[in-house]
């Protein structure tokens, strides 16, 4: 299923038109309502559906984001962001021992999506 932001992108790999995490993790929890995924009541659990499912996307899947004070976005793959934690409004990813973020404006392309739902439906 495709949401309206996924439509919005002129590109399914320039992190400019991506999606912001929020919104990804928002349309990953109603895909998995709507397609009734294990992964909605696990989610539900935690008390903050959104949160958990916008922390499980940047587990399982690639993101984009920016240093602070820069404008150009890095791909931050798994190996990169295994070691941050992301932050309550889901906009940064700051260091184990750090409150300053490391990365902002956290972003998911259509394509990384689309692998995180693809991902989604596989675990029961």
């Amino acid at each position: 299923m495709f949401f309206k932001w996924l439509h919005n992108s002129t590109s399914a790999n320039n992190p400019k038109d991506a999606a912001t995490l929020a919104s990804a993790a928002r349309a990953a929890y109603q895909t998995a309502l709507n397609e009734r995924l294990p992964l909605a009541y696990i989610a539900e659990q935690s008390g903050r559906a959104q949160y958990w499912f916008a922390n499980n996307i940047v587990q399982i899947v690639d993101v984009f984001g920016s240093p602070p004070g820069q404008t150009n976005y890095m791909l931050l793959t798994r190996e990169i962001t295994s070691t941050l934690k992301l932050s309550d409004d889901m906009t940064s990813l700051t260091g184990p021992d750090s409150d300053e973020p490391s990365y902002i404006d956290l972003r998911s392309t259509k394509e990384q999506f689309e692998r995180y739902i693809k991902w989604a439906r596989t675990v029961y």
